[in-house]
C-alpha cells in the first residue's frame, strides 16, 4: 500500500480572461485533470524557469509548520 501525503491547498478566487479560461478548460479535459491542477502545474513550470522552484504541494512552505490533518 502506497501512502500519499495530503496536498496543502487554499482556495483563491481569481478572475480570468475568457480565452484563458477556455484554454484551461480544454487543457484540463484533454489531460483528464481539473483546472486547478493545470494552473498549479503552469505556475510551477514558470517559477522553475525563472529560478524559483517551489516545494511540492504536500510540503509546508518554508518557515511554516505543517497543518494537522482534518478529522473526518
Amino acid at each position: 500500500m502506497v501512502l500519499r501525503r495530503r496536498r496543502i491547498t487554499r482556495s483563491a478566487g481569481v478572475t480570468l480572461e475568457l480565452a484563458v479560461l477556455d484554454y484551461l478548460s480544454e487543457l484540463a479535459e484533454r489531460e483528464e485533470r481539473d483546472r486547478s491542477y493545470c494552473i498549479n502545474r503552469i505556475v510551477r513550470e514558470h517559477a522553475e524557469r525563472n529560478g524559483c522552484p517551489l516545494p511540492s504541494g504536500s510540503e509546508a512552505p518554508a518557515g511554516k509548520p505543517m497543518p494537522l490533518p482534518e478529522e473526518t
